[in-house]
């Protein structure tokens, strides 16, 4: 028989080889309606059992209860950890990290070694990671969601029992529960603006289809849907081909958007109706910020990316890496483009919410020329500004960017010099103690990003990674089920947050809602920040850290994030700011 269960914290790996510790939870974990609670029920079988077990949920929250079953995923290369002063290498191995659907209700039983399912109980949240409620006077009102057209029940507001069972085709029938408690005040709608770069490429690479067939777009819409179900409300659109993560003289699969047609020599007709669907489709998800693809290459702007033009009824590549980006050719097919695209974009109603790339992550060596290529094209799509992730404080007080995005290691300092709007990214660069989601990293590094948001007063958060299926420069496609390493380049779990699913659907990592852990973590410190104040908050923070938080120093207990939850949480059932307010 199954001989041992426990709850485990999500903030726990459970790893086949060892017994986890298991959460200590001194009474029953709260959480707010609309938001997205995880927890994780472990369990080990001895070595001369196998099959399957049948999992059951019973109890007044088990109807808003999601059950997934917790894969290891092979890590070759896994990063490094900065300890002591001392830098170490993660080890290679088997990481837990993906979450699959169960099959008719069923775990596979794994003789002698322990294995998790991942719960995620959702009471009262339409939208999981974005807007919900926007009056002011309505905004903590909780209603009764839908499911398949029918109503649920009342939501099971206060404490309840939840009771889950593991019944093995052969043997006894085990049962473990815990009590939860529902909070009836509903998380405040997000305001970080949060993207995670879209690769429109890797989906149809991956799946086989042709970009922009109705395939594809139906592949699209699966993953823009999930992309905003978890909190990203900016979405990278690759009105031309991204020039991102490509090696000098190669070329990602064309995703072009706009169909672009050479009417006379250098005289440019531009059709727009996939970008229209593009932009209708993020929409219709919940996504309310456009991240336009970047009009030169990556760590420089030395080129024009790559730019499919049809002339004399065939298609061609008409700009690429061998047109220097200050080419009078490509800039005045630039001023066409720009000046129809912008005037598209605001007839559309996005004006205010677009923004424009030139060159990802520039260097100071190359600020003349980015400062020269920024003065020709602001004239083309003012009044959108320009964004770029840069980490020199002194590139950005030039003025050549509107909003730079400096890594976390150069947050203090941006933050500190009074950079405005402020954001903020990590990637493979970021691990000397900087929150990021290695699978090797304990899952608190990936959890901790929503209160360091909050401390700095963040407006928006990057990530290059949401679903890049390529090896490092895009030299060969991978199966990120095998290679989660973007063969052996960029440490496992930098390259992306979701698995390519069957029937072209998305399958979530743990580290994907640790993610939305971390989001909904800031948004509970802002609504706490509405009733008390800001600095009642952060005196909270501190009490509870036992000190200064800072983008490279905080509190690595893993009991300290869910620690400040509940006490967040109490706050605001406290309050008093909710009595005679409608609750169901």
């Amino acid at each position: 028989m199954i001989e041992k269960i426990k709850w485990v914290s999500s903030l726990e790996k459970v790893f086949p080889d060892r017994e986890p510790k298991g959460a200590e939870w001194e009474k029953a974990p709260s959480f707010l309606a609309g938001e997205v609670y995880s927890l994780q029920c472990a369990f080990w079988a001895p070595e001369d059992m196998a099959g399957t077990a049948r999992v059951e949920l019973s109890g007044p929250f088990a109807e808003y209860v999601k059950v997934r079953e917790v894969c290891p995923v092979p890590s070759r290369y896994s990063g490094r950890v900065l300890e002591e002063g001392r830098t170490f290498l993660y080890a290679p191995g088997l990481y837990p990290d993906l979450l699959k659907e169960l099959r008719e209700n069923r775990v596979r039983i794994y003789p002698g070694q322990w294995h998790a399912l991942w719960l995620t109980v959702e009471c009262g949240g339409e939208n999981m990671g974005g807007a919900v409620c926007t009056d002011s006077d309505e905004r903590f009102a909780v209603k009764t969601g839908q499911e398949n057209g029918a109503e649920k029940n009342e939501l099971p507001f206060g404490v309840h029992e939840l009771e889950l069972k593991l019944i093995p085709d052969m043997g006894e029938t085990v049962r473990k529960s815990l009590e939860l408690e529902l909070v009836p005040v509903r998380l405040p709608e997000q305001t970080l603006i949060h993207t995670e770069w879209f690769h429109a490429d890797c989906l149809a690479d991956y799946y086989r289809v042709e970009p922009w067939s109705e395939e594809h777009w139906g592949i699209v819409e699966h993953f823009l849907t999930h992309y905003a179900k978890m909190g990203m409300n900016m979405v990278l659109t690759p009105v031309l081909t991204p020039p991102l993560d490509t090696a000098v003289g190669w070329e990602r699969t064309t995703v072009q958007l706009v169909e672009i047609r050479e009417e006379t020599e250098g005289v440019f007709r531009f059709d727009f109706e996939r970008l229209e669907r593009y932009a209708e489709l993020c929409r219709r998800a919940g996504i309310h910020y456009l991240e336009i693809s970047h009009l030169f290459t990556q760590w420089g702007a030395c080129a024009a990316p790559k730019v499919m033009v049809w002339k004399d009824g065939v298609q061609t590549r008409r700009f690429g890496w061998d047109t220097p980006s200050d080419s009078p050719e490509y800039l005045g097919f630039l001023e066409q483009f720009l000046h129809a695209l912008t005037e598209k974009l605001t007839l559309w109603g996005w004006e205010g919410r677009a923004f424009f790339h030139l060159s990802d992550e520039p260097q100071e060596s190359v600020l003349e020329r980015y400062r020269s290529l920024r003065e020709k094209v602001t004239g083309w799509i003012a009044p959108y500004p320009v964004m770029d992730a840069l980490s020199d404080y002194a590139f950005y007080e030039s003025g050549a960017v509107d909003r730079a995005v400096p890594s976390m290691d150069s947050l203090p300092e941006f933050a500190g010099k009074g950079a405005e709007p402020l954001w903020t990214y990590y990637c493979s660069g970021q691990w000397k103690g900087t929150p990021n989601r290695f699978l090797a990293m304990p899952s608190s590094q990936v959890r901790v990003l929503g209160v360091l948001l909050y401390v700095y007063r963040v407006t928006g958060f990057l990530h290059w990674g949401y679903n890049f299926y390529n090896s490092a420069l895009s030299l060969e496609h991978i199966d990120p089920y095998a290679v989660t390493d973007a063969g052996g380049v960029f440490p496992s779990g930098d390259s992306f947050l979701v698995y390519p699913g069957p029937e072209g659907k998305p399958e979530d990592s743990l580290r994907m809602l640790l993610m939305l852990e971390a989001m909904q973590d800031l948004r509970a410190l802002q609504l706490l920040e509405s009733l008390q104040g800001r600095e009642s908050v952060m005196e909270l923070i501190r009490r509870e850290a036992g000190m200064e938080l800072t983008a490279v120093d905080w509190p690595r207990d893993a009991a300290f994030l869910p620690g400040l939850r509940e006490k967040v949480n109490e706050a605001v059932r406290a309050s008093g700011a909710f009595q005679g307010r409608a609750l169901h």
